[in-house]
């Protein structure tokens, strides 16, 4: 039994915020489990029929929150207010997980990073390793069952995650920082803040944990210079001549990520090329989805960002259709709009939704007016108009650049709805 075990034994515990990605649904069965007694708090009221209450929070010994809602929420500020402890899932396993930890955060490459580690680990040291975190469909709490019997757990850790790192004043064992760019500032009231949330990864490491960062990144350098563990950089550079089918510069940079902690676990170079040659990539990240007629159909719907955008189309090698556009989360889109000027792979683009990002779209126009094909509200009716001008030997990529809630559940929804149109075509 874990400290946290013992804690919440017989202890009334509020999941504060469901969520549908399946994280919270996780943690209730959980600390059902575990001898908990539990209630649910959820403004969806098809989740929770009672809503968000005052009453729920002076029901509750602690608060296990859901790490979407941000702290200055009047519930929990009034939870903070009577002392109970607001925790959230993946920082308490951190704290008292018996595996050494691993984690991956920075703006992008996250996902692809925790599942080339995972792959590699998994082939070193088979049936040693977990993955979890930042990861649709994973529990924070059921990773402390998930741990037995192993030596490593793979922790994807957003920079809301990361958040109540700070209130536990715990990192991971190894930490690896891919990058830092503009990114959830309808959030942040800065960067600095921000990037504060990601230095939690490392501010509280023993002087024997490990941090790796992205040497190429000034945002990774400077979050690692927060770090109280063991410094050490990579570089895309190092892994240059690398076989893989990953594309892009940026995918090489989550290659050096990967090969950075192998050699710190003395692993084979041979057997981390061979891993990074094997592996396919991660689902909605830059995902061939199919070729139908000779095109090919791109996913890449986890471009919430412009610079996610910018390296997607970065990556093209044959003339594209992009298509664009979501909901504002006040980022900087000056860089994508000079990509756009500028890039030779780009043939024709279509707006999907966006009715909440004007300045965007007026800068769209201004230098690629001749290439909008028109604007799509759902994702049939983009796919549609992305036909229209596709020939054989072309690519319709979806990578938005922005959120997804102007027209779809989450960016996961999006994707999925994309999948689900290519794949009946």
């Amino acid at each position: 039994m874990n400290k946290f075990e013992a804690e919440i034994s017989g202890k009334k515990v509020l999941i504060f915020g469901l969520g549908r990605q399946g994280g919270g649904t996780g943690d209730l069965a959980w600390l059902d489990r575990h001898g908990a007694i539990t209630r649910i708090s959820d403004q969806d009221l098809s989740l929770c029929s009672e809503g968000q209450t005052k009453e729920q929070i002076d029901w509750a010994d602690i608060l296990l929150k859901n790490p979407g809602v941000p702290d200055d929420h009047e519930l929990i500020l009034y939870a903070k207010s009577l002392s109970k402890p607001v925790y959230t899932s993946i920082a308490l396993f951190v704290k008292y997980a018996s595996v050494k930890t691993i984690g991956v955060t920075g703006t992008r490459g996250k996902s692809t990073t925790v599942a080339l580690i995972t792959s590699l680990l998994d082939k070193a040291f088979p049936g040693s390793v977990i993955s979890g975190g930042n990861i649709a469909g994973t529990s924070g709490l059921a990773l402390f069952d998930d741990q037995v019997g192993k030596s490593y757990a793979v922790l994807e850790l957003s920079s809301f995650q990361l958040h109540n790192f700070h209130d536990l004043a715990v990192s991971p064992n190894i930490a690896i920082i891919t990058n830092l760019y503009p990114d959830h500032l309808n959030r942040y009231a800065s960067m600095a803040d921000y990037q504060s949330d990601k230095e939690a990864c490392v501010r509280y490491q023993k002087a024997t944990d490990l941090t790796f960062y992205n040497q190429d990144n000034a945002g990774a350098v400077a979050i690692s210079q927060s770090s109280t563990g063991i410094l050490a950089s990579f570089s895309a550079g190092g892994v240059s001549d690398w076989d893989t089918q990953l594309p892009g510069f940026h995918n090489r940079e989550n290659i050096a990520a990967m090969w950075s902690l192998a050699q710190a676990l003395n692993i084979s170079e041979t057997l981390a090329r061979q891993t990074v040659k094997d592996f396919a990539g991660v689902p909605f990240r830059q995902e061939k989805v199919a070729e139908v007629n000779g095109v090919t159909y791109i996913n890449d719907t986890t471009s919430t960002t412009p610079t996610a955008s910018i390296k997607a189309l970065q990556a093209a090698t044959s003339p594209t259709i992009w298509i664009t556009g979501g909901d504002d989360k006040k980022l900087p889109f000056d860089a994508l709009i000079n990509e756009v000027k500028n890039n030779s792979q780009l043939k024709k683009i279509v707006i999907l939704g966006s009715k909440n990002i004007p300045g965007y779209l007026a800068s769209l126009s201004a230098v690629a007016r001749d290439k909008i094909v028109g604007t799509a509200q759902s994702m049939k009716e983009a796919i549609e108009l992305a036909r229209t001008v596709a020939r054989p030997g072309d690519a319709i990529l979806l990578s938005p650049g922005f959120a997804s809630f102007d027209l779809f559940q989450n960016e996961f929804d999006r994707g999925r709805q994309f999948n689900d149109i290519v794949k009946s075509l």
